[in-house]
């Protein structure tokens, strides 16, 4: 009985103390967990000869993921802010990044202030941002909406079958990297980046830079950005992938309007790829929502001159402000010697010119 009264008192010194280290840690910083969890079922129509059912275990409209955000207040508005992110599959939890990575979307720590933030670590690079800023279709379709096609032989290392995300506007991570991204200025955002390649004797080789420029306000919103990201299996890091892209939207409610265009080279064998979008959305309530958007993919004389025409219709019903199930149909039309459609998530390349996705799913935040 001792023994439990000794127990009891030092519980609730204890207890008292952390009550106050926690106030005082409380008005100092914050901690925030979150993420996103969704999943859906797809029917395929062609995937190398034959129809495909399968559930989508990274998600459909968004990755799955998992984050730890916190800040700290030092003083005279500087503080210091850090970032975790983990994408994972819902089917076995299992990692859906990059293998062997734990915080496979982002990691970074730095340090903010009025005029900006710069950080260290692996970062988005600049082309997500036209996605995050509601410029893309994959913004409005998701994964499946993410720009993929008859272009295997273009070679992005980072995807599969050479051209998934080839545009990086679903948002690729770069390593090693210093990120500074400017605070808002009226409407006005703007950054830089660099990834650091790392190679002995090479500092450029196998390294990374962006660029990114943004204006928004609530009726309307432009911005342009620019990547080279350099890989080892390319010219032993002296070659890469160059993206450039342009968007912009309208949004006089219930309408939204947003067009995309985006260039893409491989500096070591010359194919491009450009990749323009198109897209209308409409709010019949605040709980119901639909979009509709229209991509067309152009591979350079390097890549046969192979063409894709995509077509991606969504249905959105909020069920709260953070549950959404959703319907969506993207048909994809493939030209060009030997051309074989593949949208994007799907198992596999079609065995024709012609593939089409339907997907049921439901997604929540916390």
């Amino acid at each position: 009985m001792g023994k439990q009264r000794i127990f009891g008192k030092c519980s609730t010194a204890t207890a008292v103390a952390f009550a106050l280290s926690a106030t005082h840690a409380h008005a100092q910083s914050s901690v925030e967990l979150g993420g996103l969890i969704s999943a859906g079922l797809n029917y395929a129509t062609n995937v190398g000869g034959s129809a495909s059912t399968y559930m989508s275990p990274a998600g459909v409209l968004r990755p799955n993921t998992f984050f730890l955000r916190g800040t700290e207040d030092l003083g005279g508005d500087l503080k210091s802010v850090y970032l975790l992110s983990a994408m994972f599959s819902i089917a076995n939890g299992a990692n859906a990044g990059g293998n062997g990575s734990l915080f496979s979307r982002e990691s970074y720590v730095g340090l903010s202030d009025q005029w900006g933030t710069l950080t260290a670590g692996s970062h988005r690079d600049f082309m997500f941002d036209l996605s995050v800023d509601g410029y893309t279709g994959a913004y409005y379709a998701g994964i499946v909406g993410a720009h993929q096609g008859p272009f295997a032989g273009f070679g992005v290392p980072y995807g599969g079958n050479g051209d998934m995300d080839f545009d990086r506007v679903n948002g690729e991570a770069l390593n090693n990297s210093v990120k500074f991204r400017s605070a808002n200025f009226n409407g006005l955002t703007f950054g830089a980046m660099y990834g650091f390649g790392g190679q002995a004797g090479r500092f450029g080789a196998s390294s990374s830079s962006s660029f990114g420029a943004n204006y928004s306000n609530a009726l309307l919103g432009v911005g342009a950005a620019y990547t080279m990201a350099k890989y080892p299996q390319l010219n032993n890091g002296s070659d890469g992938i160059r993206n450039i892209g342009v968007g912009a939207n309208i949004r006089p409610a219930p309408w939204k309007l947003a067009v995309l265009a985006t260039w893409s080279r491989n500096t070591a064998t010359g194919g491009q790829i450009a990749a323009y979008d198109a897209t209308v959305g409409f709010d019949f309530t605040p709980a119901i929502g639909a979009s509709l958007t229209y991509t067309y993919m152009d591979g350079n004389a390097v890549l046969q001159d192979k063409h894709a025409q995509s077509l991606a219709g969504t249905v959105n019903y909020n069920l709260s402000r953070r549950t959404t199930v959703y319907a969506e149909v993207v048909a994809q039309r493939a030209t060009g010697p030997g051309a074989k459609a593949q949208i994007n998530g799907t198992p596999g390349a079609s065995s024709s010119g012609n593939q089409i996705v339907t997907s049921l799913g439901i997604q929540t935040v916390f």
